[in-house]
């Protein structure tokens, strides 16, 4: 939970003095006014004018600056407390606090934007071979004891659960996400993750059987065989081949399922 930030409030008392001159908001439009609420209020914080922890004015005072009811502002709060950009907290220390937007939230917006946007199983392997294979030719070269034991364990544990006849989907997605986590790009961590959760809905969707899910093994052993050899050229190709064999399956499957 976020505590308030004294000397942050302090600061901005002046820009949040609402009988002052200089006020940090203006007056919401007519149209759509909780957007609008929401838009300046996200503005100001993109533009470095509000930090995590730094409390907004009181509800009576906010919408007396944006001149709008209660109601609206109440209803823009929600959608800023729903985005992760601020914080509710009660008590008497309580009040709107910006905060800083943690991975879960972003990969819900992102999931969320993949869901309705409804991508193409072959959209998602051109992106996938541009990124997920070259994050494999990285790992080869960059991959610690440590992260090749996690690999040995994750294929011993997948080896496990193939005579289940249910894909192993954690194992599947704590796989691909340490490849990419290797790359200590936290930004190429989030996209991929994104990414396969949004082909985790897809799957859960068609009958993946178990030559499927032998396949993936398969695929995954002869990519962490390249990384122990520490084979970037072998690991960039045996990861392209595993994704262009997923989207195979996957588009045989998808047309075997759709109405005719």
């Amino acid at each position: 939970m976020l505590k308030p930030k004294e000397a942050n409030e302090l600061i901005k008392a002046d820009r949040f003095t609402i009988n002052g001159a200089n006020h940090l908001f203006k007056s919401a439009k007519t149209h759509r006014i909780s957007h609008n609420i929401v838009q300046q209020i996200r503005n100001a914080i993109l533009a470095g004018e509000l930090k995590p922890g730094d409390r907004l004015p009181s509800e009576k005072d906010l919408a007396i600056t944006f001149k709008v009811s209660k109601a609206s502002l109440r209803e823009a709060i929600r959608s800023l407390e729903a985005l992760g950009l601020v914080e509710v907290m009660q008590g008497v220390s309580g009040g709107v606090f910006i905060r800083e937007v943690d991975l879960e939230t972003a990969r819900n917006s992102m999931f969320n934007y993949i869901f309705f946007q409804k991508p193409s199983i072959q959209e998602f392997t051109q992106l996938r071979l541009l990124i997920e294979s070259h994050m494999a030719a990285v790992a080869a070269e960059q991959a610690t004891e440590e992260d090749l034991e996690f690999f040995e364990d994750n294929l011993e544990q997948t080896r496990k659960q193939l005579n289940s006849g249910a894909f192993y989907y954690k194992l599947d997605t704590a796989f691909h996400h340490r490849i990419a986590a290797i790359s200590n790009n936290r930004l190429i961590v989030f996209v991929i993750d994104s990414l396969k959760n949004a082909i985790v809905n897809l799957k859960l969707q068609l009958d993946l059987d178990s030559r499927f899910s032998v396949g993936v093994f398969e695929s995954h052993q002869r990519i962490v065989e390249a990384l122990r050899r520490r084979d970037a050229q072998s690991a960039r190709e045996e990861m392209s081949k595993h994704i262009l064999t997923v989207e195979e399956e996957l588009l045989t499957r998808y047309d075997l399922e759709s109405p005719a």
